[in-house]
């Protein structure tokens, strides 16, 4: 899941019609973690429809404009002042000489922090391929100036991403995993420990670094995210934990469900929609507020548009921010016309898995102001749910045959498929639907 910036070719630039106003939270909410390529081609005129950005800005980043960090999120913000920004970090692993994102951490090296087959004599681990090598992200570290590494590092990256570009709303974790990815000696014992031995040493690491960060950040700036491809509760990964990562009190202020639907090891592929269904409300549940959550599904086909619809109406089950990745390398975002519909307000709650009833016909379903969200999870079948009242289809153009602007009473789903309708006449409080749970 290390990804690393690989200054190919700019981004093609497209926009879409929809931008949140200020104010009320609205949905869809909509998100990008846009760290995997040569992000200089980005413009904040591209982005400002998103309400969340994990952006990689390297030291020294410009874009094609000539921004800087700090004006490309103002610009942006300016645009779209729902929009938070966050700059992309990764703390777990470098190269040697260390050259991450083109900052020289050469105290890695000379402390040196780190993580070795046995302290002090041991051998570096490589980790993630590429002449990468673990870091030992553990407060048992070497002390520099009284800190160790986790303390030391909040300190630079708050100097190198976050003092410089105060329109930041935070930082961005790659790899905030569980456990360490690599056996190496993180206790500095003098032998290897596994990375499930080393777990609370890893996370209580983390923990220290997000506090160090926090300390030295201004209150506009105390958003951490992370990636959270590995936080699984333990109905869909046994016997894993992340115990320090919630208690006494979440650390994270949200992050990126990296990959949950698309690949060979998303969630929805091995575990089925309900399995990713609860990963999906364990996270939200383990992030403290403003929980600024991604759900990140990896689009197999750019004209894939039921798989997306299934997609982005199991987001909207929930409070996650929906990103489409473009299946370039993350660095870009598909754009659908679901995207321009005004849901509105959310209507009634976040569905909480597992015990969530479902509408009808195990289609489960959520309300908004101005519409409603169906989805028909995968392996339910092909299903035919009556709704209370009239609604319609959205008007599009990417697929004129679902979004075919129709006024029905009753819509069919394909199994593994989802659907927007629009309300006749929106309602802050909308009359309550028939369940017929079967």
């Amino acid at each position: 899941m290390i990804r690393r910036f690989l200054f190919a070719a700019l981004l093609a630039v497209t926009a879409f019609a929809h931008i949140h106003i200020a104010a009320a939270q609205t949905f869809p909410l909509l998100g990008a973690t846009l760290d995997g390529g040569d992000t200089t081609g980005l413009t904040p005129a591209h982005v400002a429809p998103l309400d969340v950005l994990m952006l990689g800005a390297y030291v020294g980043w410009k874009n094609s404009q000539g921004l800087d960090p700090n004006q490309f999120a103002a610009e942006a913000k300016a645009l779209n002042p729902n929009l938070r920004v966050f700059i992309y970090n990764l703390i777990e692993a470098e190269t040697d000489p260390p050259s991450e994102m083109d900052e020289k951490n050469s105290q890695i090296a000379s402390i040196p922090w780190w993580a070795l087959t046995g302290w002090p004599k041991g051998s570096r681990v490589e980790t993630g391929g590429s002449g990468h090598y673990a870091v030992n992200i553990t407060a048992n570290t070497t002390l520099l100036d009284g800190k160790s590494y986790p303390q030391w590092r909040a300190g630079k990256d708050f100097s190198s991403f976050l003092s410089p570009n105060p329109s930041v709303a935070g930082l961005y974790i790659d790899d905030f995993n569980y456990e360490p990815p690599v056996t190496a000696d993180y206790a500095q014992s003098g032998s290897s420990q596994s990375p499930s031995t080393a777990g609370p040493m890893w996370r209580a690491g983390y923990v220290t670094y997000v506090k160090a960060l926090r300390a030295l950040s201004p209150a506009s700036q105390q958003l951490v995210l992370g990636n959270l491809a590995t936080w699984l509760p333990p109905s869909v990964a046994k016997g894993r934990t992340i115990t320090e990562f919630v208690s006494p009190t979440p650390v994270l202020n949200g992050g990126a469900m990296e990959s949950i639907i698309g690949q060979s090891y998303s969630v929805e592929t091995f575990g089925g929609w309900t399995k990713m269904m609860e990963y999906y409300s364990y996270v939200m549940a383990s992030v403290a507020a403003p929980k600024l959550v991604t759900f990140n599904q990896d689009a197999i086909s750019k004209t894939d548009y039921q798989g997306f619809r299934y997609g982005f109406a199991s987001c909207l089950m929930g409070n996650a921010y929906y990103y489409s990745d473009d299946a370039e390398n993350y660095n870009d975002f598909l754009t659908y016309d679901e995207y321009s519909f005004k849901l509105g307000t959310a209507t009634t709650a976040a569905l909480v898995f597992p015990g969530a009833t479902a509408y009808q016909h195990g289609v489960y379903r959520r309300d908004f102001a101005n519409g409603i969200a169906l989805v028909n999870p995968k392996g339910n079948g092909t299903q035919t749910v009556t709704l209370e009242t009239s609604y319609k289809h959205l008007s599009g153009t990417q697929d004129p045959t679902v979004n075919n602007g129709q006024t029905v009473t009753s819509v069919t789903l394909q199994d593994r498929d989802g659907v927007i309708l629009a309300r006749i006449t929106p309602q802050a409080v909308p009359d309550a639907p028939t369940l017929t749970v079967q």
